[in-house]
C-alpha cells in the first residue's frame, strides 16, 4: 500500500492518526474553537466549513485564520453536503465551486470530496487537487444505515478507482452485527488496496471501530475536540491514549 504524506504526518503507517474536528457557525466561534485545540493530541484538524453561517465568498478568509493558527498541522477542508449529514444544504454548483476554491487557495492540505457528488465532477475535483499538490479524500457517508459488505467494498474500491489519495467511509450501525460487516469489508478491501482507507462505524454501537482501526486497516479516525462533528466520536485525548494501548 502507497502511504499519503501530509507535512509530518503519514498516513497508512503506525497507528491510526487522529483527526479533530473545527466546528463553528461564525469568526468569532472558530477563534474559540482552536483556542479549544490546546492541550490536545491530535494529528490532523477537519475544518468543517458546512457549520459556518456565512457568505461563500468569506470562507477562505476563516480557511486563513485557521491555517495561520495552525501552520503545521495538516488541514482537511470539509464542505459536508446535507444529503450526506451536512450543515448546509446546497447545489452541486455551489459544493464544488466551493471545492475547487479551496483546492486552489493554497491554504489546505487535503480536500474532502464526496463520492456520490457525480463521477465527471468528482474526477475533476481529484484532478484539480493532485495538480495543486492537495490530497484528495473521496468519502461516503451513511446516518440511516450500514450497507452490505460487498456494497461497503465496492465503494471503496471506486472511491481508488477515481483517483483518490484517501478512501473514506462512515456508516450507521443498527446491531452488533453491521459493526461487523463494516470491520470484515475494512479487512478484505485492505488487503488489496494501494491507497489509505479510512472506516468507521458511528453512534455508541460503533465506537470500537474508531479504537480498533489498526487491526482491521483503517489508516485515520476521528475524535472530538469541543464539540464532535458526528456520532461517536470521543475526547481526542481519550482516543490517543487507547490508541497507544493497541500500539
Amino acid at each position: 500500500m502507497n502511504t499519503v504524506q501530509i507535512k509530518n504526518v503519514t498516513l497508512g503507517a503506525g497507528s491510526p492518526k487522529i483527526a479533530v474536528p473545527l466546528v463553528a457557525k461564525n469568526s468569532e466561534g472558530l477563534q474559540q474553537a482552536i483556542a479549544g485545540l490546546a492541550g490536545l493530541s491530535f494529528d490532523i484538524v477537519e475544518f468543517r466549513v458546512d457549520f459556518l453561517d456565512i457568505a461563500a465568498d468569506a470562507v477562505l478568509a476563516q480557511t486563513e485564520m485557521v491555517r495561520q493558527a495552525l501552520p503545521d498541522t495538516p488541514l482537511l477542508f470539509t464542505f459536508r453536503r446535507a444529503v450526506e449529514g451536512g450543515e448546509c444544504p446546497c447545489d452541486d454548483n455551489y459544493y464544488f465551486d466551493l471545492v475547487h476554491l479551496a483546492i486552489e487557495s493554497g491554504l489546505v492540505d487535503i480536500i474532502d470530496i464526496e463520492l456520490f457528488a457525480g463521477d465527471e465532477k468528482v474526477q475533476a475535483a481529484v484532478q484539480a487537487a493532485k495538480a495543486k499538490g492537495v490530497a484528495a479524500l473521496l468519502c461516503n457517508h451513511d446516518f440511516d444505515k450500514t450497507p452490505e459488505k460487498e456494497e461497503i467494498t465496492g465503494r471503496l474500491k471506486k472511491m481508488e478507482s477515481l483517483g483518490a489519495d484517501i478512501c473514506k467511509i462512515a456508516v450507521m450501525p443498527q446491531s452488533a452485527a453491521d459493526v461487523l460487516t463494516l470491520l470484515d469489508a475494512t479487512q478484505e478491501v485492505y488487503q488489496t488496496a494501494k491507497q489509505p482507507i479510512v472506516t468507521m462505524s458511528m453512534g455508541k454501537l460503533g465506537v470500537i471501530s474508531r479504537l480498533g482501526g489498526q487491526t482491521f486497516g483503517s489508516a485515520m479516525t476521528f475524535g472530538a475536540a469541543a464539540k464532535a462533528s458526528a456520532p461517536g466520536q470521543i475526547g481526542a485525548n481519550d482516543l490517543r491514549r487507547i490508541l497507544d494501548t493497541l500500539a
